[in-house]
């Protein structure tokens, strides 16, 4: 499975002309195909990174909203800005979905420490992009060996 997946994300980089950096941006300005590779195997981009407020870990709760593309075999593209999806909510460092009838998303399968990844680089209402391998991904991406592609992520901080 990891074969597979560095594979995909291989043909992933290259299909979309991305390039990893060998170190974070000293200004934090990253170009659109850009991405710096975590410790935890996560790519990031950052496209906005917020208002400078940010998260405290185990305290912040964080709502959520992205565009993804699950990428290894075919392709399956979801899309959690449509104004028929309920953001995902969850506490930076716990990473798992808060549960309650204001906010049940079926996208909480997504709640992961990768997901999670941006939230040390960039702040309240910033949007970045990831590439998500499944060793750090939900247990449902676990299971299935899937890398998730995360092309727009906004993470707003609840007050």
């Amino acid at each position: 499975m990891l074969k597979a997946e560095k594979k995909a994300i291989e043909r992933l980089m290259d299909s979309e002309g991305f390039v990893v950096l060998s170190d974070y941006p000293a200004d934090g300005v990253f170009k659109e195909n850009e991405f710096y590779k975590l410790d935890n195997g996560v790519y990031l981009n950052v496209i906005d990174s917020g208002n400078g407020h940010h998260a405290v870990l185990e305290k912040t709760q964080i709502v959520c909203r992205f565009k993804a593309r699950i990428f290894l075999s075919d392709t399956a593209e979801i899309d959690g800005f449509s104004s028929s999806q309920f953001p995902v909510t969850f506490t930076y460092g716990i990473n798992q979905p808060i549960q309650d009838e204001s906010s049940f998303s079926n996208l909480n399968d997504f709640v992961s420490e990768g997901l999670a990844s941006g939230l040390q680089y960039v702040g309240d209402s910033s949007y970045v992009k990831l590439i998500v391998p499944f060793k750090v991904s939900s247990s449902t991406f676990i299971n299935s060996g899937d890398p998730i592609f995360f092309e727009r992520v906004r993470y707003i901080f609840e007050k």
